[in-house]
């Protein structure tokens, strides 16, 4: 472990962990980026689960993260090529959610919820919980045109496929620009 006393070793240090990403280009064609918090004293005991779920489930798994605050960014590394294994990452990633929710953490630390995580509110929420804030998701947006088949706004690339822009529905409509 290395602790930052001076700002160049605290530069250095984010330039390292701001390039992780990048570096798994290096490892595998393909990897599928999660997002979720823990508490920060179990964090050992999630990152073992991982360590855990990547022996058992045959797919390599980079994990990345914030460790201060507990946000984890495992990336499951696959490649597309082979049939099936990009819908097996998917799945390996809804584990290692429920690793999280089971050690008193989240689904999401700081990216929301998209398409892929929404089957994994109710493990988190109750039924009342979950009509609220499709109460409060209404009253903001009636007509569904924000982010539509998602529960919650998430940025693109999170957890989400990567490719060309589209533009957003509300764009669509006419209702917002892109600058």
């Amino acid at each position: 472990m290395e602790v930052a006393r001076e700002q160049e070793q605290r530069e250095r240090i984010w330039k390292g962990r701001k390039a992780a990403f990048a570096a798994m280009g290096r490892v595998s064609p393909n990897y599928y980026v999660q997002d979720g918090v823990v508490p920060r004293t179990k964090l050992p005991e999630v990152l073992r689960r991982i360590r855990a779920l990547e022996e058992r489930s045959g797919l390599r798994i980079g994990n990345v993260f914030h460790a201060g605050d507990g946000n984890l960014h495992p990336l499951i590394c696959y490649d597309e090529a082979i049939p099936g294994q990009a819908e097996h990452a998917e799945q390996v990633a809804g584990e290692i959610l429920t690793y999280c929710i089971e050690a008193g953490g989240a689904i999401t630390g700081e990216h929301g919820v998209g398409m892929d995580k929404r089957a994994y509110m109710a493990q988190m929420f109750d039924a009342d919980d979950l009509d609220t804030m499709q109460l409060v998701r209404c009253a903001f947006d009636p007509s569904g045109s924000c982010n539509p088949g998602k529960v919650f706004p998430t940025p693109r690339l999170c957890g989400e496929v990567p490719g060309p822009y589209r533009p957003h529905p509300v764009e669509q409509a006419g209702l917002a620009e892109r600058f």
